[in-house]
């Protein structure tokens, strides 16, 4: 009887080339092609992340939208929501990419599918939705969605590992920290500081504990009015 070897992933080195040949297989209506794809994604970016992608030539190169669509609907599909938890951290690291995942839906759709994820998915998935967090519009996104303080809050209690915590609590900071920008904020305080607590009680990173420390500030004084009195024409707080 002969083995048949499974072939290895294509390997792209040319950028514009990669997400060329990812385009083709995400847009079909076959599964086995994205996995081809996420797989091709994953051996391709994330050995050697850059936080500005560029060609041959020098030249910046932002993923395409209908690719960064593919993978984040990815994360859905618990076959390869492995890979497209890596793939999506890593393109991530570009401030482009950034703003296109979040055209791409990014936000709501790591914020939901969460609790569904592995620990290791689950934990690039949050170091990616805090870097959509450094973009006006994935701060913005993130504040009006209905689940993002209750699935953090989850997460912190799910996750042994430090860093996911730390992640969970920077998005948690960007949250409170720009309720004042009109977005509202459902979840009690009280109950999200017990949260933050219980967590840097246990394993939790240096960055953690000092976000966390912030947070814990930001969530004391949340809900009070301005002593000044000039709380309508504060600027909006960075991001």
């Amino acid at each position: 009887m002969q083995i048949t070897k499974s072939r290895p992933p294509v390997l792209c080195t040319n950028l514009e080339e990669l997400f060329h040949v990812a385009e083709l297989q995400l847009t079909t209506c076959s599964h086995l092609d994205k996995v081809k794809a996420m797989h091709m994604l994953e051996h391709s970016l994330v050995p050697n992340p850059v936080a500005a992608p560029v060609d041959g030539g020098g030249n910046s190169v932002t993923c395409p939208e209908t690719v960064m669509k593919g993978v984040v609907g990815c994360l859905k599909d618990s076959k390869i929501s492995k890979s497209a938890s890596k793939v999506l951290l890593a393109l991530c690291l570009s401030e482009n990419n950034r703003h296109v995942a979040v055209e791409a839906g990014a936000v709501g759709v790591v914020v939901e599918v969460l609790s569904d994820l592995e620990v290791a998915a689950a934990e690039r998935s949050l170091a990616a939705l805090e870097l959509l967090c450094t973009v006006a519009e994935g701060a913005e996104e993130v504040r009006m969605h209905a689940l993002a303080v209750p699935m953090m809050v989850e997460v912190m209690g799910r996750l042994e590992g430090s860093r996911g915590k730390e992640y969970a609590i920077g998005v948690l900071a960007v949250i409170y920290g720009g309720a004042c920008d009109g977005a509202p904020v459902n979840a009690p305080p009280e109950e999200v500081a017990r949260a933050v607590m219980l967590a840097l009680q246990g394993d939790c990173s240096a960055r953690g504990r000092r976000k966390g420390a912030q947070l814990l500030k930001i969530l004391q004084n949340y809900g009070r009015p301005d002593p000044t009195g000039e709380e309508e024409e504060m600027e909006p707080r960075p991001v």
